[in-house]
C-alpha cells in the first residue's frame, strides 16, 4: 500500500508541473520586416528631427506587397501554432490611423529574406531577429535558406527555410523570457528640468528604485544639475493586476512621491513615442517645473 500511494504521489506531482508549464506565460510577439527588407522595398526613409536622424518605416506601403503580406502571416502562423500569442501589425496600423500610438508588445521578430538564383532555381535566405521591445537589444537571432526550386512561391521557399530553425529559436525566446519572470525587464529613466534640481532629488529617486526595482537592481548614469538618467531599473514584467507593465506604468508611482515632495511633476512620453513598434515600452520620463 506504501508502495501504491508514493506512486500516486509522484503522478499527482508530475501532473502538476506539466499543469503548470503549459500555463506558464509566453512573450507577446509582433512579425514585422526589417528596416534591411524596407529599405530593399525603397520604403525607408531617413528624417531629420531637429537634428537627430531617424528611420521613418512606410509599413502601410510595405503590406500592400502581396509576397511580403504572405510570408509575415506565414512567420505569424508559426509561431501562433507554437502557442505564441501574436499582435498583427497591419491590423495595428489600420487602428492606430496616423495617430500616436506604440504597439504593447514583448519582443518584435524582424524578417528579412531575398531570393538569390542559381541558373533556373530559386533559393530563399532568411534572417530572423527577436528584439526585446523595452530595452531595443537584440535578444535572438536565426538564419537559413531553402533548397534550390523552380516555380516556388516565396511564401512556400520561406517556410521551407524557417521550418527547421523555429522550434529552437522559439525555446530561446521562452528562456528568455522566464529569465526576466526572475531578474525583471530592463528599462530607463530620465528626469529633467530646465531649472536646477533639488539636492536631495537623487536620494529621495534613488530609495525608491531601490525598494520597488527586481531585486533592487539599477544603474545612475548621470547625475546634473538638470538631468537624472537611469539605466537597468529592472522592473517586474506584471503589475499587481496580472497586465504586462510598461514603464509608464511602473513609474507612476514615483511620480506620486515626487508630486508629495512639492515638485511640479509631468510624466511625458518619450520624444521617439509616435506610432512605434515598441522600443518607447521601457522609457520613464518625468519633467519637473
Amino acid at each position: 500500500m506504501k508502495y501504491f500511494h508514493n506512486l500516486f504521489l509522484v503522478i499527482g506531482l508530475l501532473m502538476v508541473s506539466i499543469q503548470a508549464f503549459s500555463q506558464a506565460k509566453k512573450p507577446q510577439l509582433v512579425v514585422i520586416p526589417s528596416d534591411a527588407l524596407m529599405n530593399q522595398m525603397g520604403l525607408l526613409q531617413l528624417a531629420d528631427d531637429m537634428g537627430e536622424v531617424n528611420y521613418v518605416q512606410n509599413y502601410k506601403q510595405a503590406f500592400l506587397d502581396t509576397d511580403l503580406k504572405a510570408c509575415i502571416s506565414k512567420i505569424s502562423e508559426m509561431f501562433n501554432d507554437r502557442g505564441f500569442p501574436l499582435t498583427m501589425l497591419e491590423a495595428q496600423l489600420r487602428n492606430a490611423q496616423g495617430r500616436s500610438i506604440p504597439i504593447t508588445i514583448d519582443l518584435r521578430l524582424e524578417l528579412n529574406y531575398k531570393i538569390n538564383k542559381q541558373g533556373p532555381r530559386d533559393i530563399l535566405y532568411f534572417e530572423l531577429s527577436a528584439i526585446d521591445a523595452y530595452s531595443s537589444k537584440q535578444v535572438g537571432a536565426t538564419s537559413g535558406q531553402s533548397k534550390p526550386a523552380i516555380g516556388e512561391t516565396k511564401v512556400n521557399l520561406l517556410q521551407e527555410a524557417v521550418i527547421d530553425k523555429i522550434d529552437k529559436f522559439a525555446a530561446d525566446l521562452d528562456s528568455y523570457f522566464e529569465s526576466l519572470a526572475q531578474s525583471g525587464r530592463e528599462s530607463r529613466l530620465t528626469i529633467e528640468s530646465e531649472n536646477p534640481l533639488p539636492d536631495d532629488l537623487i536620494d529621495v529617486v534613488e530609495e525608491w528604485l531601490s525598494a520597488n526595482c527586481v531585486n533592487g537592481v539599477f544603474s545612475t548614469d548621470n547625475i546634473d544639475d538638470n538631468i537624472i538618467q537611469v539605466s537597468q531599473a529592472m522592473m517586474p514584467l506584471y503589475g499587481p493586476n496580472g497586465k504586462s507593465l510598461d514603464a509608464r506604468n511602473f513609474y507612476r508611482p514615483l511620480r506620486n512621491v515626487l508630486t508629495n515632495q512639492g515638485l511640479n511633476v509631468k510624466q511625458v512620453a518619450s520624444k521617439n513615442a509616435s506610432f512605434s513598434v515598441g522600443g518607447t515600452l521601457g522609457d520613464g520620463h518625468f519633467v519637473i517645473e
